[in-house]
């Protein structure tokens, strides 16, 4: 314990004994902590750029991540979590390959194939649905950030109408670099009933839905047979236009007609009820631990060491100044602001890359 504040003392504390010249100010420790700053924003800039685009490992931990955001971002705005839906994560992670193996980034395909297409392949009637999709992230949590900023996906996120969620993400290649697809696929599972085989392509989403026809009558009785599934198109709740000219229609979420006329039932053991409220509903489990959750905000972790670089020397500098006045070192003095500045940089720098060519939809 003795040595412990020996060397506080003689790394902060100016006195005669290390001649009033703090240790972590001297020139040698000032160039070897700057050193260590800009290695480490090469690492991260490097791994932002060429390492985690094409990381299978990062894609798993962010969708994880990004569970645990979104509900937390609900949880802040006193509504219920999302329970996470196996079905739904299938039909994220479907057309997350899709976007990848193809090269495109929209909710509707260059096939035609609109979201609830993907729905539909993984057997989850809706009664509500949604999408959101990100493209050119490096950090999970520039994700949330992004999609909380847009009105649109703020309102997917914080909507009442969804009580599963389903989030999966595919390394590709877009616009000629490599990146990490991210789908987010919200839901509300519709009562048991007859199939639903929704209309999948862009085009019929403007067009009304045509009621099947009732069967002419006959004389002879009808034998009981399963219903077969029922044409309908999804009504459009909310869309966003895509700034790219060759995408048509971007759909952001869409109900069923038969939501219409049934009013929504809690379809979650987890749902509040009637009397409850969202404060003192039992929240989803999260889905990562704190190593995941530090490796899917790599940009977050870095700027957490710049500031705590910043912070130590601001003390040591306000130390050096104060203790004894009389006795100043503008070396010191300068070797102290040149790591604040060094740092602050990379914060600036990490910022700039976290949101450079990202996209969201």
């Amino acid at each position: 314990m003795k040595r412990v504040k020996e060397a506080v003392k003689n790394y902060f504390i100016p006195h005669a004994e290390n001649d009033y010249k703090p240790h972590v100010l001297r020139a040698r420790t000032v160039a070897f902590v700057c050193m260590v700053a800009l290695v480490a924003e090469s690492a991260f800039v490097f791994s932002a750029k060429y390492i985690i685009p094409q990381s299978k490992l990062f894609g798993i931990v962010e969708a994880n991540a990004l569970v645990d955001e979104t509900n937390q971002s609900r949880v802040a705005n006193d509504l219920p979590g999302l329970q996470v839906s196996a079905a739904l994560q299938e039909a994220a992670q479907e057309k997350a390959n899709d976007m990848a193996s193809k090269g495109y980034f929209a909710h509707t395909s260059p096939q035609g194939l609109t979201p609830w297409y993907w729905f539909e392949q993984v057997g989850y009637n809706f009664d509500y649905a949604g999408e959101n999709l990100a493209v050119n992230f490096s950090d999970s949590q520039d994700v949330t950030t992004a999609w909380m900023n847009s009105p649109e996906h703020r309102a997917n996120i914080l909507s009442t109408d969804y009580t599963q969620i389903g989030i999966a993400t595919a390394q590709g290649i877009y616009n000629g670099e490599p990146t990490t697809y991210v789908v987010e696929e919200f839901g509300t599972p519709a009562p048991a009933s007859a199939p639903v085989a929704f209309v999948n392509t862009a085009s019929a989403a403007t067009a009304p839905a045509t009621p099947t026809p009732a069967p002419a009558p006959t004389k002879k009785p009808v034998p009981i047979t399963k219903p077969a599934p029922v044409a309908t198109v999804p009504v459009v709740v909310a869309m966003q236009s895509s700034s790219d000219a060759n995408v048509q229609q971007d759909f952001v979420a869409v109900k069923s007609a038969s939501a219409e006329a049934t009013p929504a039932q809690p379809t979650s053991s987890t749902a509040p009820s009637v009397g409850t409220t969202a404060a003192s509903a039992p929240a989803p489990a999260a889905q990562s631990n704190l190593i995941q959750t530090i490796f899917s905000d790599p940009k977050t972790v870095a700027n957490d060491f710049y500031l705590f670089l910043m912070a130590v020397f601001l003390l040591a500098l306000v130390l050096n100044i104060f203790i004894n006045i009389r006795v100043q070192y503008p070396r010191l003095i300068a070797g102290g602001l040149l790591v604040i500045v060094v740092a602050g940089l990379c914060i600036i720098l990490n910022q700039n890359i976290g949101f450079l060519h990202t996209v969201i939809l």
